[in-house]
């Protein structure tokens, strides 16, 4: 079993407090995890599916969750932001002696006061786990093994599912898109309209790193700009995509209020748009690239707890750094070229407006320094 970074952090964490909420998208592993710090086959440990139907509508009364937890020292609720008496099972599940873990795991943030939301962030309660990364499948493959693979990884992505099953991974990834994209989302954030949403998900996945249009996509796909922007945030939330933002200080040519988007996984963004071909057949590498390098900083970020800002600079007259990232006061850029032969340049005019943000470059061979950073 491939070692996850969050399993410490996790199992600390149920030590430390009576709820916890495990956020990620389906299939990233989420209950394997949990099964490493409990035993799903103890008595004393339920679980009830709420993207089962049927489950969903038995336990449709706080009675019933009540009578559920009889007996149980661990309850453990997948797809928790479906269940719409979740608030006040947990005020019961407070109150109760009997209990002694709650593990909410939520594709989507379950509805529950802003107090107790604010007590789990404050705390760190709420965890992300996120499709495999390169940290933990060099730990499993071993680094040498794992640089062999990174042109798979480009194409393929890291679903813990496709890693464990290569053969099969564009089978496994088309399935993860039909049973998972559409139901990351809470019980009042229903998307109604599947068709134009797959056809949004295609135009972003076409455009990784491009500036995006919520007008222009919204014309394209038959929506209105504001529910673009809405589906783009829900989803950007729900981990499935990294929404980035312009870097501009006021000065002339920079681009303002302008967004880029990246996929969490490199598999699922080929899948939307049916492209498993090998690099050498690709005229898209340098996106796959850089939708690699800021999708793993992103991940590495996350488990360090770190939480900084983070953008992209680009002029109208095409000069551009790929990405920013601020914290505490401190800033540096990065420009990302997959061949570790081709000079990277930095902007003239960047450097002049920004002297005190050092912009490196990241290739193939230098991309594991900087995730460390």
């Amino acid at each position: 079993m491939i070692e996850r970074t969050l399993e410490p952090i996790l199992r600390q964490k149920c030590k430390e407090s009576k709820i916890v909420v495990l956020r990620g998208a389906r299939r990233t592993g989420r209950l394997t995890l949990v099964s490493r710090i409990f035993n799903l086959d103890d008595e004393q440990v339920g679980i009830f599916d709420c993207s089962n139907k049927k489950e969903l509508k038995h336990m449709n009364s706080i009675e019933q969750l009540k009578q559920f937890s009889t007996g149980k020292k661990v309850v453990i609720i997948r797809d928790a932001q479906l269940l719409e008496q979740l608030q006040e099972y947990i005020d019961f599940a407070i109150d109760s002696d009997s209990l002694e873990n709650i593990i909410l795991i939520c594709s989507f943030e379950p509805e529950l006061h802003e107090d107790l939301w604010e007590a789990l962030r404050d705390q760190g309660l709420e965890l992300n786990l996120f499709p495999l990364s390169y940290s933990e499948s060099a730990k499993f493959h071993g680094l040498v093994q794992e640089d062999k693979e990174l042109e798979q990884r480009l194409i393929y992505g890291y679903y813990p599912e496709v890693i464990l099953n290569q053969n099969d991974a564009e089978t496994i990834i088309s399935g993860i898109i039909e049973t998972s994209i559409f139901t990351q989302l809470g019980a009042s954030e229903r998307i109604n309209k599947k068709e134009n949403l797959i056809k949004l998900l295609r135009h972003l996945a076409f455009n990784i790193g491009k500036v995006i249009s919520f007008n222009d996509l919204g014309k394209k796909c038959n929506l209105d700009n504001e529910t673009v922007e809405r589906y783009v945030k829900l989803f950007a939330k729900a981990n499935l995509l990294v929404l980035i933002s312009s870097y501009n200080n006021g000065h002339r040519y920079e681009l303002k209020k302008s967004h880029v988007v990246y996929f969490l996984d490199n598999g699922i963004r080929n899948a939307l748009i049916r492209a498993f071909q090998p690099l050498e057949f690709r005229n898209d590498v340098e996106e796959l690239w850089r939708n690699f390098v800021i999708s793993e900083r992103y991940k590495a970020n996350q488990y360090a707890n770190k939480n900084p800002e983070v953008f992209f600079w680009l002029t109208h007259t095409k000069q551009e750094v790929d990405y920013l990232e601020i914290e505490n006061q401190e800033a540096f850029g990065v420009k990302m070229r997959w061949e570790d032969s081709k000079k990277i340049k930095v902007p003239a005019s960047f450097q002049e407006l920004y002297p005190q943000i050092k912009v490196t470059g990241v290739n193939k061979k230098t991309f594991w320094t900087f995730l460390r950073k």
